[in-house]
């Protein structure tokens, strides 16, 4: 698939977190026990969104570009806008808020997010990660698990249909795929998720809703890359030391890789703020 040239991540960039072994790079491994630790390492890359609320129209290109990535069924979506309007008239707004997967990275005890938590077949093996300089990272695997990238992913030939992780995403991102069986229990569902991409990022390739995101408001890449979009990004609206106001619920301790450039406080002011608000009020936007 062709790079489009408006992608805001450019071939080099991605390619350096693609997983791919150089030629004549010094292989290294780490011990197996390391797992999900080895999210930390220098080596790998981590990737990370920013919405930029000022850019968002609520066009929802990107819901639509999402669904024909993946040809998600009716009713279910990886990528959402939601809207909402607030003030007083006639001093009133409308805000916009992209949602999907926050790939999180787990609380700050065992860096393990509680989807991947709560996974009765998790973990099931060993699998390795090849860091852009060769190094060999072995991590967890299992129905659903995080990779040393920050990305989380499911396999579904080995889901049991148990659907604990939807329930433990505070986010409600995750919903059952009604066309994918579970592979260890195929009279039941598998589920569906944000993959980041990850196929897509492997390319170097920029995930499809950025790619046609016409406003900028959505930007992707490696935040242990100093010289990326998003890390200056980060640095400059210092997005990382003030989680509690630039990524959502905060307060479920999940560490976000999702994060919202929002100079007018919406998140603060019409999501968090709101009377009444509670997890549900995620979940049931993607189903």
């Amino acid at each position: 698939m062709a790079e489009n040239s408006n992608s805001p991540m450019s071939r080099r960039d991605l390619l350096k977190g693609a997983g791919v072994t150089l030629a004549g790079a010094a292989v290294a491994t780490v011990p197996a026990g390391r797992a999900l630790a080895a999210a930390a390492e220098p080596a790998a890359p981590r990737w990370a969104m920013i919405m930029d609320l000022r850019k968002c129209t609520g066009c929802r290109a990107c819901t639509v570009a999402c669904k024909a990535e993946f040809n998600t069924p009716l009713g279910r979506f990886r990528a959402v806008v939601q809207q909402a309007e607030y003030g007083t008239f006639p001093e009133t707004k409308k805000a916009f808020l992209p949602l999907m997967c926050n790939h999180c990275a787990g609380n700050e005890q065992d860096q393990v997010p509680p989807c991947v938590k709560v996974c009765p077949e998790f973990p099931v093996s060993q699998q390795d990660y090849v860091a852009p300089d060769g190094a060999v990272m072995a991590y967890d695997y299992g129905a659903t698990y995080k990779r040393p990238d920050g990305m989380i992913l499911v396999d579904n030939s080995l889901c049991i249909g148990c659907e604990m992780c939807i329930q433990a995403c505070p986010y409600g991102v995750r919903s059952v795929h009604p066309h994918v069986k579970a592979g260890k229990e195929p009279e039941k569902n598998g589920v569906e998720k944000c993959s980041g991409c990850e196929h897509r990022v492997a390319q170097g390739v920029a995930p499809s809703c950025v790619n046609t995101c016409q406003g900028h408001a959505r930007i992707f890449g490696d935040l242990n890359d100093p010289d990326s979009e998003v890390a200056k990004l980060a640095q400059q609206w210092n997005l990382l030391d003030n989680r509690d106001e630039t990524t959502l619920l905060p307060e479920q301790g999940t560490i976000p890789h999702v994060f919202y450039i929002d100079p007018d406080n919406v998140l603060a002011e019409v999501y968090q703020g709101r009377e009444g608000l509670s997890l549900e009020h995620f979940r049931d936007t993607f189903v």
